[in-house]
C-alpha cells in the first residue's frame, strides 16, 4: 500500500449541495491502488447540513477524516489550515465545495508533485486552467507549448491546487518574516491588490511574485468552477466554467526554463519567451502589457497601440503576442517607449472598445440592457451583504 499518496481535501462552509455535487464528482475519478485519504474540512457556518452531507458521505478509496471547526475561521483562515495539513499529510489537493473535478484530477496532480518536486521555480501545481485574464476582463489563451502539457503562471490557484510540504512551508516561511502587509510588494495586479483582507489568495500571489516562483498549470483543465452564490459570488455565475479533461492521457511535461508558456500576474507572456522567438527583440529591454493593465511611465513596453514605434506589428493573431513572436509587422501592437505614450492612450473608449472587439462580437442593445440589469443585481446584493 502506498502511503505517500496525495491527500485530497475538500473545503466546504455553508452550501451543502455544492459540498455535495463536489464530493460526487470525486467519487467517480480513478485512483491508483493504496489508501487515497480524503479530509473535508469545513468551516462553521452554524448550519448542521454541510456536517450531515460530509458524515454521510462514502469513500471508498480510503481514509476518510472530517474536521468540523468549532469556531468560525474565515475563508482565510480556513485555507491556511488547510495547507497547515501538509505537516502531517505531506502532499494535498485543495479543492473548495464550488468546484468539479475531472476523472483524472488525481493521476495529474500526482504525476505534476512528482515531476516538480524538486524545482525550487514552483510553488505550487494548479487543476485549474485559466480562459480568462481576471484583471483585464478579458479572455486568455496561453500559446502553444511544444510537447509538453503544461504552462506557468505567477499566479497562485485557488480553484483546484496541489502543494507538496515544501511548497507550503515555503509560503509559511515568507508569511511569518513579511506579514500580511503587501503594499511594498511591486508589481502586484490592481485588482489582486484590492481583495478584501478575508483571501490568503492574494498573500500566496504576493509571496510568489516576491521571490519569483511560479504554479504549473494545465491547458486542459482538470477542475471547473461553478460560481456558486457564497463569499466569491453574490449570484451564480458561468463566467469561470471552462471545459474538463474526459479521457486518460499520458501527461508530459517541462521545466520552466525550458518552457515558451510563461506568464506573469497579469497573464502577459514573459520578454524571454518572445525573445525565444523572434530575434530582433532579444537586443531590448522592454515590458510585456497587451491587455494594458500595467502602468508604465518610463522603459520600453511591448502594448496596443496605433503609434509608430521601434517597432511595429499586427493586432491579427490571437494570442497577442503571436503577432510579436512571428514578426508580423503592421500596426496595433508597437514596442515603443513609454514616454511617448499618452497618459490613458491604453485605456481610451477608442482603444478598450477595439480590443474588446479584437475577442468578441459587439452585442445588441438588448443584450446591453440585460447586462446593466445583472449588474445592477450584483452590485444591490452586494451592498445589502456588508
Amino acid at each position: 500500500m502506498n502511503s505517500n499518496l496525495p491527500t485530497i481535501i475538500a473545503i466546504g462552509y455553508n452550501r451543502p449541495d455544492s459540498l455535495l455535487r463536489l464530493l460526487g464528482s470525486l467519487r467517480k475519478a480513478h485512483y491508483p491502488p493504496g489508501n487515497v485519504r480524503l479530509v473535508i474540512s469545513l468551516d462553521n457556518s452554524g448550519m448542521d447540513e454541510p456536517r450531515q452531507v460530509a458524515e454521510a458521505f462514502d469513500w471508498p478509496f480510503g481514509e476518510k477524516r472530517v474536521i468540523a471547526h468549532q469556531q468560525r475561521l474565515g475563508l482565510r483562515n480556513h485555507v491556511l489550515s488547510c495547507g497547515d495539513l501538509t505537516e502531517e499529510y505531506g502532499e494535498v489537493i485543495v479543492l473548495e465545495d464550488d468546484l468539479f473535478v475531472s476523472p483524472f484530477f488525481y493521476e495529474y496532480t500526482s504525476r505534476a508533485l512528482t515531476y516538480y518536486a524538486e524545482d525550487p521555480l514552483v510553488a505550487g501545481i494548479s487543476l485549474y486552467g485559466h480562459q480568462f485574464n481576471q484583471t483585464a476582463n478579458l479572455p486568455f489563451m496561453p500559446v502553444d507549448n511544444g510537447n509538453a502539457d503544461v504552462y506557468f503562471m505567477q499566479l497562485a490557484a485557488s480553484w483546484g491546487q496541489a502543494w507538496s510540504r515544501a511548497h507550503w512551508i515555503g509560503f509559511r516561511h515568507w508569511l511569518e518574516q513579511h506579514g500580511t502587509d503587501i503594499s511594498d510588494v511591486d508589481d502586484i495586479p490592481h485588482d489582486i491588490r484590492g481583495w478584501p483582507e478575508s483571501s490568503w489568495l492574494k498573500l500566496y500571489n504576493a509571496y510568489i511574485i516576491t521571490l519569483d516562483k511560479f504554479f504549473v498549470y494545465p491547458y486542459r483543465s482538470l477542475t471547473t468552477n461553478f460560481g456558486d452564490p457564497g463569499q466569491h459570488f453574490h449570484i451564480a455565475s458561468s463566467r469561470f466554467q471552462v471545459p474538463i479533461q474526459q479521457q486518460s492521457m499520458d501527461y508530459r511535461f517541462v521545466s520552466l526554463q525550458d518552457s515558451l508558456a510563461v506568464y506573469d500576474a497579469y497573464c502577459e507572456v514573459l520578454p524571454s519567451s518572445l525573445k525565444k522567438q523572434n530575434a530582433r527583440l532579444a537586443g531590448h529591454d522592454f515590458t510585456v502589457n497587451l491587455y494594458g493593465s500595467k502602468e508604465r511611465t518610463s522603459g520600453l513596453q511591448l502594448t496596443r497601440t496605433t503609434r509608430t514605434g521601434v517597432m511595429n506589428f499586427s493586432l491579427s493573431m490571437k494570442p497577442m503576442e503571436l503577432s510579436a513572436m512571428h514578426d508580423l509587422e503592421g500596426t496595433g501592437i508597437a514596442l515603443i517607449d513609454s514616454a511617448d505614450l499618452a497618459g490613458d492612450q491604453i485605456n481610451t473608449p477608442r482603444t478598450e472598445y477595439d480590443m474588446y472587439r479584437f475577442f468578441y462580437k459587439f452585442p445588441s442593445p438588448q443584450v446591453i440592457l440585460l447586462g446593466f440589469r445583472e449588474r445592477l443585481q450584483i452590485l444591490l446584493r452586494s451592498s445589502r451583504s456588508k
